[in-house]
């Protein structure tokens, strides 16, 4: 009785703090749905319906559970559960604007689903679709199901009056933008009346092995990290709108950007400015958030060396350079015409692209099939990432930095099969339980790519496809090669491969464990 009683206020507890989040996600909305409204879009009773049933499910939760949940203590399992559950709650909720603005706009939009001439938002008509966009923005993957409505297409002008709404364009962004720093993060950061500690949620949702405090409390530190992801989201939209990008579409590119996600207005990517640039600033930028945010907040507190000092963002500093080196000396060589500055441009633009896995496309690198190795860099940095504590997704640079090390002292350990030798980084010794967890996350993650390459593969799609568009969702990073490529989308792809890919999607946001433990017999037995 007493066990089943506990178990019950655990439920309180998880249904309180989603129906917490739904609420948010309600409020997100607010903006997307001010901007329907001021332009008289078609979007409109698709975003009130949406943000009206979001805010009323989440309140009622959050209402009716908020004693109970009062009673229960928040642990470490209740952590995992709560984020696992909180990002499938995020996918379907943020499935609604899409969804319901195809079947509630003017017009009989998903009529014309499957048509020779379908209407601008036809894509939406399935919930599939609907949900695969959205967890794709929540986990700041950046793969669209989008066939037809992006701005710069032919027939749709890059000012919005033809094309998709505005409206949903900014939702689009705007759940990358809460993606990026995590919605967990978000609640703990602005929910303390919630009376619950939060370092079980932080620990589960902040990408990368460890988690660093910045401050004691964790509601804290999650206000400074947002408080850091916010001022430099603020300069990149000056730059780019110093630059003559309209303001709405410097918002949607700066949010893209500092949350490593990729959605863009333009068809054509960031390539649809033609923009030398505008894909410099965005260059710029993507660096920075592939770097460990509490590096950036460390910098600003006057610590310059905090970035030098890292080992981390020294490798990954080295990378970086190193793989556009590579790359664009690959395109000099290979094109007739690219001249250097254009061959460097388009190089660093997609090399910091692929490795903080934001997505983004200035040149169609799926025809880079006259400079292969430059393609070979691209296909490398996949399987890397950003630093931990970034917004990127993928490995981490850290994790090949211990393998690293853990491959050079099993070398040493083979001549010196006596000596002591730990293994250390940024002069601190690794704990033997983060260098496990290390080597496993490896393994997993292989085996997890080689189980979503054969399950797309099984679908119906070339090797080529099915091995890119696994690892691109696994990684978070959006564009692929073959049908899933940087200007492609992913709606070619069958129903059951959408879902795998959404499955990728999360489990790699989350880390991998954050989902897998929720599997485990022994995380339900007490």
């Amino acid at each position: 009785m007493r066990q089943r009683l506990s178990w019950l206020l655990r439920l309180a507890l998880l249904l309180n703090l989603t129906g917490a989040l739904i609420a948010i996600m309600a409020v997100a909305m607010v903006p997307s749905t001010l901007l329907a409204w001021s332009d008289g879009a078609p979007d409109l009773r698709g975003h009130v319906a949406a943000m009206t049933v979001s805010f009323a499910l989440g309140l009622i939760l959050f209402a009716a559970t908020r004693r109970a949940a009062r009673a229960s203590e928040l642990g470490h399992r209740e952590g995992f559960l709560i984020v696992g559950f909180g990002w499938c709650v995020a996918g379907v909720v943020g499935a609604l604007p899409y969804l319901l603005y195809a079947h509630l706009a003017p017009g009989d939009i998903c009529a014309t689903a499957g048509t020779a001439n379908p209407l601008v938002g036809a894509d939406f008509c399935t919930v599939t679709h609907a949900v695969f966009e959205s967890i794709s923005g929540f986990t700041t993957t950046g793969a669209s199901i989008i066939t037809d409505g992006l701005w710069g297409q032919p027939g749709f002008t890059p000012d919005g009056r033809l094309g998709l709404p505005r409206g949903i364009l900014l939702w689009r962004s705007m759940t990358h933008f809460l993606g990026g720093m995590g919605i967990i993060v978000l609640g703990v950061a602005i929910l303390p009346l919630l009376g619950v500690g939060g370092m079980q949620l932080l620990k589960a949702e902040v990408p990368g092995p460890t988690t660093d405090k910045l401050a004691p409390r964790v509601g804290e530190t999650a206000k400074l990290l947002w408080k850091v992801y916010l001022l430099m989201s603020t300069v990149q939209f000056v730059a780019l709108a110093a630059g003559g990008m309209s303001a709405f579409e410097a918002v949607c590119h700066t949010m893209a950007t500092m949350a490593t996600g990729g959605f863009s207005t333009r068809a054509a990517s960031v390539a649809g400015f033609d923009s030398a640039y505008f894909e410099w600033v965005i260059t710029a930028f993507m660096f920075l958030a592939g770097m460990n945010f509490t590096l950036h907040f460390l910098w600003l507190r006057g610590k310059l060396r905090a970035h030098l000092d890292d080992p981390e963002w020294r490798l990954y500093a080295a990378i970086c350079l190193g793989g556009t080196l590579l790359a664009a000396f690959a395109l000099y060589r290979g094109h007739e015409t690219m001249g250097s500055a254009d061959a460097l441009r388009f190089a660093a633009f997609q090399v910091l692209s692929i490795i903080t896995t934001t997505g983004f496309a200035s040149h169609d690198f799926e025809q880079w099939t006259y400079a292969p190795v430059a393609l070979l860099v691209l296909l490398a940095l996949m399987f890397v990432g950003g630093c931990a504590g970034s917004t990127g997704g993928g490995p981490k640079v850290v994790r090949y930095l211990l393998m690293t090390k853990m491959w050079v002292r099993e070398l040493f350990l083979l001549s010196h099969p006596r000596a002591v030798r730990p293994i250390r980084l940024g002069g601190r010794v690794v704990p033997p339980d983060v260098i496990r967890a290390v080597a496993a996350f490896g393994a997993v993650y292989l085996a997890l790519l080689a189980v979503g390459t054969g399950f797309i593969a099984l679908d119906g799609q070339d090797l080529l496809t099915a091995f890119t568009g696994a690892a691109s969702a696994l990684g978070n990073i959006g564009p692929g090669l073959g049908a899933v490529g940087p200007f492609d989308n992913y709606a070619g792809l069958g129903v059951a491969s959408q879902w795998a890919c959404m499955a990728l999607m999360v489990l790699g946001r989350l880390e991998i464990y954050t989902i897998l433990v929720l599997l485990t017999p022994s995380f339900w037995r007490r």
